[in-house]
Formats: C-alpha cells, structure tokens, sequence
C-alpha cells in the first residue's frame, strides 16, 4: 500500500515535470516583437538656401579660403571696400539699416573723392584693359552671393556709419579691418558650405552605393542651367534698361567665340541673342545678354551668374 502510494506520487511528479517543460518549450518557441530600427538619416542639405553643386572656393591646407581680398594693400583694399559698400547700397536697400547704407555711400562718393581717386589708380596697377573690367566683375560677384546678403548687410550697414567717422586721410588705414568685416559673411558662408560637403560625401558614404548617374547630374549641372536660365529669363528685346555683361573681349570674333564656348557649356542659352559692344578707343568688345528694370535687378542676377559659374558685371544698355 505504500508502494503504491509512492509510486502514485512519483508518477505525479514526473506528470508535473513534464507539463512544466511542455510550457517551457513553448514559451521559448513563441517569435520576439521586432526591434524598431532607426530611420535613415536624411541627405544634408546646402546651407542658406543655396544649391547643391555650386562654385564654391575651397580652403587652403591651413583652412583659409584664397578670395580676391586676399595679398592687397591699403589702397586697394579702400577700393574693395567703395565697391562692397557700392553692392550694400545697390542690394540691401530694403532691409533694416538699408536706407542708411545708401545715405552714407553717396556722402562717401562726394566728400571722399579724392582718397577714392588715389584707389582706384592703385587697383589699376595691378590690372588694367579687359583685366580691369573682369577683375570689378568678380568684385562685385563676390559681394553680391546671395546666401550671405543677410548678414553681409549687418555688416555693411556697421562699417559704413564707421567710414562716415573717418578723416580721409585716415581711410587707407581703417579699410584693411573694414574689408574684413565686409568679408566675413562670405567668409562664413563658405565654411558652412565646406561643412556640407563633407557631411554630404560622409552620408553617401554611409549608404555604400554612389549616387545614380542621373542624380548626380542633378547635383552638379542642374543647378547651373538653373542660375542661367534665370539671368537671360528677361528676353532682351524687353525694353529694360539693363543687361548683364559676361565678358569683354579683344575684336568681335573673340567675343562671339566666347558666346560659342558658353552655348557649348550650357546649350539653353542658344535660345538668347548676344548683344556685342564696342570699347569706346579700344579694341574690347563687351559680350552681353538678358535684361534687368534697374541696376539692384542687375547685381541680383550676376550674383545667380556667378552661382553658376559665370563672371558677370550689370551694364546700362546703351
């Protein structure tokens, strides 16, 4: 009888056993939720509002970008300053201190003509002729990119009100520092711009395939078809008084050969008539296309211009 009962238990317990490995089992057979897993990271983006692909300077090994600001003297450097300051009355007009800015340029123009005079025989040193005329351009492109006009207005809008202080014999003196101010907008914009390509090329990186060919097209020849199409969207026979000069040239066949390479880069414009120009006493033929209402409208399309990898001065049509 006690065997019995014994063995009745061992039965029972080995029933238990069992049962609890039966769930066992099947607890660990039961699938896991799976693990959320983390969105991709989103493409960088160009800073400011600019375009992916743009003509942008890179910096040198020390991390110093190389501008047309760069190795001049105190002559020349009051020149750039005159001509930054000519690009904030042109284009910051409208935004706080605008006004201001306008109102002391002009003061500058008339009480500091002389001291300007002395600049600008220095700048021409260095460049003269058809060299001149692409050095200003490249000038005021530099001062006119539109992803820094915020800030390079705060900055105008300071160094005009301290120019309007200064004795003339003591601009040469205050332009080197003022130039640096007028430039550091610039300056920072190319930074950030730096930044994104490599935050770019390390997030192409990360996905481990290059781009497909038709988006990397995108990329880097969109853009400037773009800002092309948006300096000559005027057509020329508009009436505007204003057109954009991409150049000038020594003789006519060297600017309509000139009009050839830039339909060869960018076929567009073969839908645009040039206009060529002769250089009063001298053999340069200026190349020009498009139209502006006024001169701001101008200096806004050469900066989209020189976005695209063009030099441009804005011109009166004559």
């Amino acid at each position: 009888m006690t065997v019995g009962r014994r063995g009745t238990a061992r039965c029972a317990g080995l029933a238990t056993v069992l049962l609890l490995a039966g769930c066992a089992h099947h607890h660990r057979g039961k699938p896991e939720a799976p693990q959320p897993t983390a969105p991709p990271a989103a493409e960088p983006q160009p800073p400011a509002g600019s375009a992916a692909g743009q003509t942008v300077p890179e910096p040198g090994s020390d991390g110093r970008f190389e501008t047309i600001n760069s190795h001049i003297g105190t002559e020349e450097a009051l020149w750039h300053v005159r001509a930054a300051l000519n690009v904030a009355a042109l284009s910051c007009g409208g935004r706080p201190g605008g006004a201001a800015i306008v109102a002391r340029y002009n003061a500058l123009l008339t009480q500091r003509k002389a001291v300007f005079a002395t600049a600008y025989a220095s700048e021409t040193v260095r460049s003269g002729g058809s060299a001149l005329d692409q050095h200003m351009t490249r000038l005021y492109n530099f001062f006119a990119q539109p992803p820094a006009q915020v800030s390079f207005c705060r900055a105008a809008a300071e160094v005009s009100e301290q120019a309007a202080a200064q004795p003339a014999n003591g601009l040469p003196q205050f332009a080197p520092g003022a130039l640096d101010k007028l430039e550091a907008p610039i300056l920072d914009y190319y930074r950030a711009y730096a930044s994104y390509r490599r935050d770019l090329a390390a997030w192409q990186a990360g996905r481990r395939t290059a781009p497909p060919p038709t988006q990397l097209a995108a990329r880097i020849v969109t853009p400037r078809e773009t800002a092309v199409a948006a300096v000559v969207a005027a057509h020329v026979d508009t009436g505007a008084s204003w057109r954009i000069q991409l150049g000038a040239f020594t003789g006519k066949p060297a600017a309509e050969a000139a009009w050839t390479r830039a339909r060869g880069r960018l076929p567009s414009l073969a839908a645009y008539h040039p206009h060529y120009e002769d250089v009063p006493h001298s053999p340069l033929v200026r190349l020009q296309v498009g139209a502006a209402d006024d001169k701001a409208g101008a200096l806004r399309l050469c900066a989209t211009a020189a976005a695209g990898g063009f030099d441009c001065l804005p011109v009166p049509r004559s």
